[in-house]
């Protein structure tokens, strides 16, 4: 054990957030010399095989920790986190949504971020499906993470300002992969598939990939996290297939409708790491993908 003194992991919100929130709170753990612990039933130690965490089963523990809250919501960076004083327990509130926070470990983040072996022979045979399922010689495999669903279907999430990505970019993405990689296999986890499809065959017919409705969500993140690069458009979930992937993740930069509430909530430098790849759209598609969804 590091110290005497821990950190509390609490989950909230879904799979992506949830292991920003860990990730963050582990790279903050580390940098002031507490200890993780977490929950027995937590959805996260189920997931992954979680380690250098203290795992208790009293779900009252953390109850009684100091609470500190990041400046401010969501994904902005606190360097004042980065400095807590070693002399008492904490739990961290709020989203924690930032590289910044486990910069300094991202190779120890990727092993805590293993998946439980179900998971990973799960992932595995789909990669092997995908792998016979085209004849080529040496492809390169990019996955594509679009999220429609809720940001389409739920009003709230609209009035805040947060938006899907627009076909322009999509497609945009799908050939900045192409010019840099000979032969291709696109795998493509999705909340919504028939728009998906219809999107995609606009500009890829061949080689290209959906996984199944109705995986769980930790599968399609380990099918993500298994292919070489990674396009993403919004959402937490696509930022982690990128980060654990490890090669190329290519992003769209506009996550947020400008002058919205959700706007103030991002500090973009620290949301995506500096060596991603973002790619614009036009700004008249741009308008439009703001405004009328």
């Amino acid at each position: 054990m590091s110290s005497e003194y821990f950190l509390c992991y609490t989950g909230e919100g879904r799979l992506g957030n949830q292991m920003f929130r860990f990730a963050s709170l582990t790279g903050i753990a580390e940098r002031n010399n507490f200890t993780v612990i977490i929950t027995k039933n937590d959805p996260l130690y189920k997931i992954f095989d979680l380690k250098s965490v203290l795992v208790h089963e009293n779900g009252k523990l953390c109850d009684s920790f100091k609470l500190l809250k990041e400046a401010s919501c969501c994904s902005k960076f606190d360097k004042n986190l980065m400095a807590l004083p070693n002399k008492q327990n904490y739990r961290v509130g709020y989203y924690l949504q930032s590289w910044r926070y486990f910069s300094h470990i991202q190779d120890r983040i990727r092993k805590q971020f293993e998946f439980k072996n179900h998971t990973r022979e799960k992932a595995s045979s789909i990669m092997k499906n995908v792998r016979s399922r085209f004849v080529l010689k040496s492809p390169t495999i990019i996955g594509i993470h679009i999220r429609m669903g809720d940001l389409v279907k739920e009003k709230m999430y609209y009035n805040h300002g947060m938006v899907v990505a627009p076909e322009e970019y999509i497609h945009n993405a799908i050939d900045y992969m192409k010019d840099k990689f000979p032969e291709l296999i696109f795998v493509v986890a999705t909340d919504d598939l028939k728009w998906s499809q219809k999107t995609l065959s606009k500009r890829t017919k061949d080689n290209i990939y959906f996984l199944e409705e109705g995986n769980a969500p930790e599968v399609d993140l380990a099918t993500l996290a298994s292919c070489d690069h990674v396009i993403l458009t919004v959402g937490t979930f696509g930022w982690w297939a990128g980060f654990l992937a490890g090669g190329i993740s290519v992003y769209y930069p506009h996550p947020a409708r400008f002058g919205s509430k959700a706007t103030f909530q991002y500090n973009y430098e620290d949301y995506y790491p500096p060596h991603w790849v973002g790619l614009n759209v036009s700004s008249a598609d741009l308008n439009n993908t703001l405004t009328s969804r």
